[in-house]
């Protein structure tokens, strides 16, 4: 038994727990104001919360200026080789789980397999493989396309049979394809719902890259556990009652708009007009989405334009910066961004039962969001690793 002593601080209780907690086999088997009997006792600096997650990354891609020309252009063996040293990178911010929601031929599924069998370094991934489409639709050069509910139900098959664990659909045209409009529609209901349902066959978690709001209805009626992005338009009261009626979770990315417009003149021009008119419109919607209950989960998707592996310090500034209060800045990348990732009965907590997946604080977060830009010490599967 490992036991480690220090302040921890549960995203549920929102009390500061100084003593001891105690792993057995990867999870958190007690906590305790007295260390256990002739325990090995590892103190642990700062404030202790439970291991970071970013619901929403693309491990392939760069952060670069432009990371679809940079996927064009290397091969499959470069982009796993530098996707293996991000992994590392997010360890050391504190992050223990990523969902990665769409790689180049799939090849993030692979990773997400070597981190669990033990024989890469990293945090544990949850990936959806390659993104299903229309024809044509949003990221179609690195997608699968898919048309009619019957073609997206083959396409999410196909998916599952490769290893992922989530599938994620285009239910709206997106800023970085050229030729396609940010935010039109592109599947509609009954399509993703053939794709939703094939998830929730293998108990995966399904989500939408969602951007206009009749796009957001179609994907939340059609059951899809998660909303990615939801900038464009001004949001009703419909779309927040049946957000809160089915449980759906909003993942706003706002750290990906925001690195697109620190890089205008840099950053391909086409993006930077698609994203400038929507910038305040996306802030608004994921405060009023917030004020509404609707849960929001902490989601970089990093890999976009100067939106660096990892950056989810900046995106829970942000969180905060549009007015979500510190404890739910917590909750989106613990407990909240765990059910969107399908495993909010192991990550997200500090209590007996649940991974012991944590990362040691330079600050108190229920004080300042500066707190998660400063990472001491991360805790992995019970194991201190950085």
């Amino acid at each position: 038994m490992q036991t480690y002593k220090g302040t921890f601080l549960d995203p549920e209780e929102l009390e500061l727990f100084e003593g001891y907690l105690s792993v057995e086999d990867g999870r958190i088997a007690g906590l305790d104001r007295r260390a256990p009997a002739r325990a090995e006792v590892t103190p642990l600096p700062g404030v202790v919360v439970p291991g970071l997650i970013d619901a929403h990354v693309h491990l392939t891609m760069s952060g670069d200026l432009d990371p679809t020309a940079d996927l064009e252009k290397k091969s499959d063996a470069f982009l796993l080789a530098r996707a293996a040293g991000y992994l590392r990178r997010y360890l050391a911010a504190g992050v223990t789980a990523v969902r990665d929601l769409g790689s180049r031929a799939g090849s993030a599924i692979g990773l997400a397999q070597a981190v669990e069998q033990g024989r890469l370094a990293g945090p544990r991934i949850v990936a959806a493989g390659p993104v299903i489409t229309p024809t044509g639709g949003h990221g179609w050069k690195f997608g699968l396309e898919a048309d009619g509910p019957e073609g997206v139900r083959r396409a999410a098959r196909e998916v599952f049979k490769q290893g992922a664990k989530a599938v994620k659909f285009m239910a709206t045209g997106g800023v970085m394809t050229p030729g396609v409009k940010a935010g039109a529609e592109m599947f509609d209901e009954e399509e993703m719902r053939a794709g939703v349902r094939e998830a929730e066959k293998r108990g995966a978690v399904s989500a939408a890259h969602a951007q206009g709001l009749a796009g957001i209805k179609n994907a939340v009626r059609a059951g899809v556990r998660t909303i990615e992005h939801g900038a464009f338009d001004a949001w009703d009261e419909e779309v927040f009652e049946l957000m809160k009626r089915q449980g759906t979770v909003l993942v706003p990315t706002l750290a990906a708009p925001d690195g697109i417009l620190q890089g205008e003149g840099r950053v391909p021009a086409f993006m930077v007009e698609k994203t400038r008119p929507i910038a305040e419109r996306h802030r608004a919607n994921t405060f009023e989405a917030y004020r509404a209950g609707v849960p929001v989960a902490a989601g970089t998707d990093a890999g976009t334009p100067l939106n660096p592996h990892p950056n989810l310090a900046r995106e829970l500034e942000l969180l905060a910066e549009v007015g979500l209060e510190l404890d739910s800045v917590l909750r989106a990348a613990t407990t909240v961004a765990a059910r969107a990732l399908g495993l909010e009965a192991e990550l997200g907590r500090v209590a007996p039962g649940y991974a012991a997946d944590l990362v040691a604080l330079g600050g108190d977060p229920l004080e300042s969001a500066a707190a998660y830009a400063r990472p001491l010490v991360t805790v992995a599967r019970g194991r201190l690793v950085l």
